[in-house]
């Protein structure tokens, strides 16, 4: 069985046990405050900067000219 430890680096939530059941272990523990000092396999992790940066870098498209030749 897998149990949340506070972390001794980070004083967030990691990891002890058995490996098998992190998944649930993980969703259990709110947002921000899973230790990342350590890893969590077989966790798909959501990366917010790259949801954030992907919505905040659109760039509006450029329109073409009529007047341009194709070679």
């Amino acid at each position: 069985i897998c149990y949340r430890v506070d972390c001794r680096q980070c004083g967030k939530y990691t990891w002890g046990g058995c490996g098998k059941h992190l998944s649930t272990l993980y969703a259990s523990i709110d947002v921000g405050k899973h230790c990342m000092c350590r890893s969590w396999p077989g966790v798909v992790i959501p990366s917010t900067t790259n949801a954030t940066n992907n919505n905040n870098n659109q760039q509006p498209a450029t329109p073409v000219s009529g007047n341009q030749q194709s070679s």
